[in-house]
């Protein structure tokens, strides 16, 4: 081994710095690897309470997020050690996805653009004129050739469930795309998300939202129908045959991915005629806005949200006092 593992080092890091060490990366870059990775088990330790790193399977997009918020509030690092701690961090959980060790890469979603912003600014929204214009376009068959026309009434709802799911919740796009049918009960019009991308936690649904999860079920035939608990929720779609999907090497309906979704994201934007760029986080960004805007206070926000740290939150306040100012 070309490096020495201390005696509290996670395997997952181990593994990861022996496979850099095979790949001719040098000592120096390894042992400043070794230091960020234990820089961040550790706040993981603290914020899970736990003496021991946690298995990397346990460790979701919320407690990514708070360590960026305190190294960028709370340690007031510099833009460029942020970006290279973001660096490592991505590779390592990107290195682990690929070997199969988690099932889902944690930083999806986190940019590093987004992990050295302190301020939120309005251009990290999405506008109320566009949100208008996205719904819109989503009930109507304008602008259509005849094909997408003819699939339209089989995609519509899907992509309006998910949007309002990213709207009205906040979502992440990992809680989204990961979502299974175990954890959706209409009966009572609730979501559980997962510990494996959030905190656990209950999101109630409207009567609008269970409505749209019944059309979107419908739609759907019934062979390639989430009917199990371990079949994903959301379901790709196969444009050439007109219908959505089976995996028959999950022997499940087939998911519909985060880069799927993101693809539907632009598509939808696009034919909305929404000229600039926005993601499933601008949703998020605005979810929360609104949310303080009401008067939501910060502590509860963060049990909604499934925070690990209210330090998160820290952007969004400033962002609302000074709009209230």
């Amino acid at each position: 081994m070309a490096h020495e593992a201390l005696l509290t080092e996670p395997t997952d890091v181990t593994l990861f710095l022996d496979y850099l060490a095979s790949r001719g990366r040098k000592e120096s870059t390894i042992r400043r690897y070794r230091y960020d990775l234990q820089d961040f088990y550790a706040f993981v330790s603290v914020e899970l309470e736990e003496d021991r790193p946690p298995a990397s399977k346990r460790i979701p997009p919320s407690l990514l997020e708070g360590y960026f918020s305190l190294l960028a509030e709370g340690r007031h690092y510099h833009a460029k050690t942020i970006k290279r701690i973001h660096t490592v961090l991505l590779r390592y959980f990107s290195f682990l996805h690929s070997t199969q060790r988690i099932a889902s890469n944690p930083m999806t979603g986190i940019t590093a653009e987004e992990a050295v912003t302190e301020r939120l600014q309005e251009k990290d929204l999405v506008f109320p004129a566009e949100v208008k214009k996205l719904f819109h376009s989503l009930r109507s068959d304008a602008g259509l050739s005849a094909r997408q026309a003819a699939v339209r009434p089989m995609l519509a709802p899907r992509n309006l469930l998910m949007i309002q799911l990213f709207l009205q919740h906040g979502l992440r796009l990992q809680e989204l795309s990961t979502l299974t049918y175990r954890q959706v009960n209409l009966g009572k019009g609730e979501l559980a998300i997962s510990e494996f991308t959030g905190n656990p936690r209950i999101v109630q649904l409207s009567a609008a939202e269970k409505k749209l999860f019944f059309q979107y079920f419908q739609l759907i035939p019934e062979p390639v129908r989430p009917s199990y608990p371990h079949h994903p929720v959301f379901v790709a779609f196969d444009f050439q045959r007109q219908t959505y999907r089976w995996s028959y090497e999950n022997d499940a309906p087939k998911n519909l991915t985060e880069v799927a979704i993101q693809k539907m994201l632009r598509e939808e934007r696009r034919r909305a005629g929404i000229d600039r760029s926005f993601s499933a986080k601008h949703f998020r960004n605005t979810y929360i806005v609104n949310e303080l805007k009401k008067g939501i206070s910060p502590e509860h926000m963060k049990e909604t949200l499934g925070l690990q740290s209210i330090l998160t939150l820290n952007k969004y306040i400033s962002f609302v006092n000074q709009a209230d100012s």
